[in-house]
């Protein structure tokens, strides 16, 4: 055999050659050398050359023009040459040169060029494939006509194989976009075609590099795909493969088991196809039993699918392509025509399947006289496609063939040129669409022909705006074509707005035909969409966002059958576009979805459609919560098992199910670790907890236990879903832009918590009908499934007995598997000072409090509890305290609360234990009931209760004012009603004689507190924290609500007794007085606003007036009051403090 010429002899003598002849021959023998050398094993070719020696060579070669001689060669090999010279070169001016002639040829020249010298690149460094016109190539190369005379599958496979090059081309495929997915599967595709080769040349390893982690998991990834446009490519890799993996065969004829489902048989039938390309006649045999076998039988769609596998069999194969394409021509099906029209119409050459295209287009008359005339033009398209005859000039699909066969054989700049005109062809198509109704029957054949072309060219696949940058400079990074962009946001509003506006009603056929094929288009466009760095508000997360509304409706109204698999498919890829664009969190979608569709097809439908891990992971755990026959897995089985070795065997059995169900929901959320899916995750499991404690209950009393235990979880339950309605609010909110506070339906029904608690101390079982209101209450605005589940399990307490059976064990419920965290600073013994801390009641302001026992009694769960107020330093009072003044003046205030009168609106002080570690204590009277901030959430008040629960707090300033104490922080969360009925004031952390500026809470606070005016006493800031209070009470509205705090701070300075909302109020016949008495409360001067006891003679006055009025006050039923015409002057509210000037 003769040996291969060395390069590296040719260049050392090029110094050496003074004849002109001799040295061009020389170079050209070393080029060539070079050009050729890709297909040797062995080192690289100019290894065994001295730098200096080499850059001497490419020194004369640039002097003498040698370097620019490269037109003996093919364009391919003479770029590889110069790249091989200056990837040995040391750095340089020769280096520079030879480059920048490297990158001239591959940015100007053919596809082939590109493969070659990319495929030699991807060897040394990944750098130069991130700029945007490298990577458009790299998808071009691809993507070319099927049977074109470009191998890139050498390239292919050191882009998957390479740690490098796999994060960038194939590890982004788990959650990308449609074209990188798609780009992907075919990227292994073409590896597997390269493996198998250099397998039967002697070289397994890479194959086994296939077959390994983490690229087979990737693989199998893509294989499970939704979309046939990425998972075809993955199934034909498989099939190649076999031929290799004999385990790959086996897995290919298990999936074609009949007992399996058309999913499996139709990626299964797509790699057997795979096959011929290596064993062509046991395939064809293969499949024609497959063909003539139960399978097809079941799934007659499997033939128009099989065409899939057949474009690397026409490039290897092409009479066993023949011999499958005569086989499923046979069957006479409209949709093998079709699809064989779809096929052809990629073919690089018009040579194959001549024979078939004869019986093909018989097939397709029969649809040509078809009466439905979306059908017939959709046969008609197909008819001369297969014809080959037609002039396709004007098409969309045509002008972006051409330039792609320019790009293969002419080059770069060619192919720009006719990518612009086909950026032209397109937009005039989408004139055409848009300028006519998509429901018009008469028109419709021809919109949905033009949306058809538009869908292949621009949203199928990224070629056109690959296409488009061919053209730019090397280097550039901008990967934006706004040509492109703009085509793109005209058929999303087009494709959007058809959807918007289709009608409800029962569709003809031909329009239902054409929502599908709209949808199928709208599918692509979300699937396909990149937003840009730094486009936050552009054009792309606004479509996502209006896509997800849009379908998330027409999906909720139950389209028909015929389009309703792919309207729950295009959903679940605009779920998966809103997270991948940061556009919605996961957790977000699934309740806004939960809240309005709640059919179990359409469900399923969405998760099995999504590419997203965590947007599927949280709509089957939906699915399965929502359907029982999957709820008795082996993992929900464990778990029940568990919790009944801690509770006994007692537990209600349908209930304990509903329970556990619910539990295995929680594991199914928050799988991406975003805060909003940790929080919904914690709040339906701490829900979950609590149900079955009331599953596990024997008694009510269990439930409500005032020793601890299980004391509270009937607030838990009430906690959780206040949490979880504040979520499914948020959600709707953020994703659907809809208001749900603005049809709330306000109610005046007691707690089920307090009814609980009621029935428990009076020994009186609670009324059934009331029951059921309180539950229809708690569960109101939550997704309507776990509602009912809550429901299903609470309606338990009808039968069940106020005390716990004596025959019963009465082991107390674990509650410390649902309890909320313990912070970080509290020693791991739990305690504080002399107190036992059991758990968590909540933080917030510049406190958190906890429920506790005294030491020696914590293991007694009949041992008194207390409220144990630890003081927080928050960033609210360090804008004027630093820590150490805060923790001093919460020393300072100890006597102070000390002389406190007992009272019933305020609750009882303990002790303070200033020296307790790690942080001073307050202790307090544990009272138990619900926060009048949750009332106000819920929008459970009734006028009546609202100014009972007023009257409360101002008889409790009253007591504490006369005792010369100041509360500073009064607001709805710090008053609790004791058992359901009584207003109990309650957190005296910053309570004192001194007025201190920076406490209280910021929507609270009066202008002295925050250092803007003097007052000498505390006193008037709480009747303006009160006047803040009330108004949130009468109305469901905080006063002072902005979206920081800088504007709240100006709301607060910027009237004087008559912010916005109050002025609105006193234009209001039925409120104008009641918001008079707030005014005055509201002053500027403290010493302008009435006193405490004032203020509640002048609310009691008011109160047989404001009794039976429309609530809450400012609601758009209140009356406007006639007498009302402008501001309301400043003079009114001095009316009440007259009393004390």
């Amino acid at each position: 055999m003769r040996a291969r010429p060395n390069p590296v002899e040719a260049l050392a003598t090029l110094a050496r050659l003074s004849d002109e002849a001799e040295r061009r021959a020389s170079w050209r023998q070393a080029v060539a050398a070079l050009g050729y050398s890709t297909a040797s094993a062995g080192p690289p070719p100019l290894d065994g050359i001295a730098p200096e020696v080499l850059a001497r060579a490419s020194q004369i070669a640039l002097e003498t023009g040698l370097a620019d001689d490269l037109e003996f060669l093919a364009p391919g090999p003479a770029a590889v040459a110069l790249y091989e010279m200056s990837a040995a070169l040391p750095l340089g001016r020769e280096r520079r040169e030879l480059g920048r002639r490297v990158f001239a040829r591959l940015y100007e020249g053919t596809a082939a060029t590109f493969a070659t010298v990319a495929a030699r690149m991807a060897l040394s460094s990944g750098k130069p494939f991130e700029a945007a016109s490298l990577r458009a190539r790299v998808g071009l190369v691809f993507d070319l006509p099927i049977g074109c005379g470009v191998n890139a599958d050498a390239l292919a496979l050191t882009l998957v194989t390479r740690r490098e090059m796999r994060e960038r081309w194939l590890d982004k495929a788990k959650t990308g976009t449609l074209p990188v997915r798609r780009l992907a599967a075919k990227l292994l595709e073409h590896a597997s075609r390269e493996a198998v080769f250099r397998a039967q040349q002697g070289d397994p390893y890479p194959r086994d590099l296939l077959l390994s982690e983490p690229i087979r998991s990737i693989y199998e990834g893509l294989l499970h795909d939704r979309e046939p446009l990425v998972w075809r490519h993955a199934a034909v890799a498989r099939g190649i493969l076999s031929a290799i993996q004999p385990a790959l065969r086996e897995e290919i004829d298990v999936a074609l088991d009949p007992s399996l489902s058309p999913t499996e048989w139709r990626r299964a039938g797509v790699s057997l196809v795979a096959t011929l390309v290596s064993e062509p006649e046991s395939s064809l045999r293969a499949l024609k039993q497959l063909l003539d076998g139960p399978v097809s039988a079941t799934d007659p769609g499997l033939a128009a699918t099989l065409l899939m596998g057949l474009p690397r069999v026409i490039e290897a194969e092409p009479d066993a392509a023949e011999g499958l394409l005569e086989m499923l021509c046979i069957k006479r099906r409209p949709d093998v025509a079709e699809a064989a029209a779809a096929l052809f119409a990629d073919l690089s050459s018009p040579s194959f399947g001549q024979r078939s295209a004869k019986i093909l287009k018989q097939t397709l008359a029969q649809r040509v006289d078809s009466q439905s005339s979306v059908l017939r033009s959709v046969a008609e398209r197909a008819v001369r496609i297969l014809d080959r005859e037609q002039d396709e000039q004007n098409e969309v699909v045509a002008s972006v063939r051409r330039a792609l066969l320019a790009y293969e054989s002419k080059g770069a700049r060619a192919a720009t040129d006719l990518a612009i005109q086909a950026v032209a062809a397109a937009h005039r198509a989408m004139d055409f669409v848009a300028s006519h109704d998509p429901h018009d029957e008469q028109m419709l054949p021809y919109v949905l022909g033009a949306l058809s072309d538009l869908d292949a060219a621009a949203l199928e696949s990224p070629r056109l705006s690959d296409l488009m940058l061919l053209g730019r400079r090397p280097g550039d990074t901008d990967t934006s074509v706004p040509e492109v962009e703009r085509l793109h946001d005209r058929l999303g509003n087009f494709l959007l707005e058809a959807e918007t506006s289709a009608n409800e009603a029962t569709p003809s056929p031909a329009l239902a035909l054409g929502e599908q094929r709209r949808l199928k288009a709208l599918l692509h466009l979300v699937d396909l969409e990149a937003a840009r760095a730094g486009d936050d508000e552009g054009g792309v997360r606004k479509r996502v966002r209006r896509a997800v509304g849009v379908m998330m409706r027409r999906v909720g109204h139950q389209p028909e059958p015929i389009v309703h698999r792919i309207a729950c498919a295009t959903l679940a890829r605009s779920f998966d576009a809103a997270v991948r664009e940061g556009v919605s969190d996961p957790s977000d979608l699934l309740l806004a979805l939960a809240s309005h569709v709640d059919q179990l097809p359409s469900l399923e439908a969405v998760a099995e459609a999504s590419t997203n891990p965590e947007v599927r992971s949280a709509v089957s755990g939906y699915v399965d919560f929502l359907n029982p026959s999957n709820a008795e897995n082996a993992d929900g089985a464990g778990e029940s098992q568990h919790f009944e070795a801690h509770m006994g065997a007692s537990m209600h059995g349908d209930v304990r199910k509903v329970a556990t169900r619910l539990l295995r929901l929680s594991r199914s959320l928050g799988a991406g670790g975003s805060y909003r899916g940790e929080a919904l995750r914690r709040v339906v499991q701490r829900l979950a907890r609590s149900l079955e404690s009331v599953a596990a209950a024997r008694g009510q009393a269990d439930l409500v236990d005032p020793t601890g235990g299980s004391a509270d979880v009937m607030s838990d339950i009430e906690l959780s879903v206040d949490g979880l309605r504040r979520l499914t609010q948020g959600a709707q909110r953020r994703v659907l832009d809809v208001d749900p506070m603005a049809i709330a339906v306000v109610t005046d029904v007691a707690s089920v918590a307090a009814l609980v608690e009621r029935t428990v101390r009076s020994s009186v079982p609670p009324n059934a009908a009331q029951l059921q209101m309180a539950i229809s209450e708690l569960t109101a605005d939550i997704p309507e499934a776990i509602g009912a589940a809550i429901s299903k399990v609470l309606s338990r307490l009808e039968q069940l007995p106020v005390a716990t059976a004596a025959s019963v064990d009465s082991a107390p419920i674990p509650l410390e598997r649902r309890r909320s965290p313990l912070p970080d600073w509290l020693l791991p013994r739990r305690t504080i000072g002399a107190f036992y801390v059991v758990r968590s009641l909540g933080s917030g302001g510049a406190s958190s409090v906890f429920m506790a026992r005294r030491v020696e009694e914590r293991n007694n769960a009949k041992a008194e509890g207390f409220a144990l107020k630890v003081p927080d330093y928050d960033p609210t009072t360090a804008r004027s305290l630093s820590e150490q003044e805060f923790l001093q003046l919460f020393r300072e205030e100890a006597g102070a609360l000390l002389g406190l009168p007992q009272h019933e609106n305020l609750a009882r002080f303990v002790t303070f234990d200033l020296a307790a570690r790690p942080k001073p204590i307050l202790v307090m009277e544990l009272i138990r009931g619900a926060g009048l901030d949750r009332l106000i959430r819920s929008r459970s008040l009734t006028i009546e209760g609202a100014l009972k629960y007023l009257d409360g707090i101002l008889a409790a300033l009253e007591a504490m004012h006369g005792a010369g104490v100041g509360h500073l922080d009064i607001k709805p969360s710090n008053v609790i009603l004791r058992d359901g009925q009584t207003p109990v004031l309650v957190d005296f952390g910053l309570s004192g004689r001194q007025l201190r500026p920076g406490c209280g809470t910021l929507e609270y606070c009066a202008p002295e507190v925050l250092g803007l005016v003097e007052s000498k006493t505390p006193m008037p800031a709480d009747m303006y924290a009160f006047a803040c209070t009330a108004f949130e009470a009468l109305t469901f509205e905080l006063l002072f609500d902005a979206e920081d705090e800088t504007s709240i701070l100006s709301a607060h300075i910027g009237h004087d007794g008559w912010p916005d909302k109050l002025a609105r109020l006193a234009h209001i016949a039925d409120s104008a007085e009641v918001a008079r008495l707030l005014a005055a409360c509201l002053r500027r001067d403290p010493k302008n606003r009435p006193t405490a006891s004032q203020a509640r003679r002048a609310l009691r006055d008011l109160t047989p007036k404001l009794t039976g009025v429309s609530f809450p006050l400012g609601a758009p039923s209140s009356s406007p009051n006639p007498g009302s015409t402008g501001a309301v002057p400043t003079a009114a509210a001095a009316a009440v403090a007259r009393e004390s000037a």
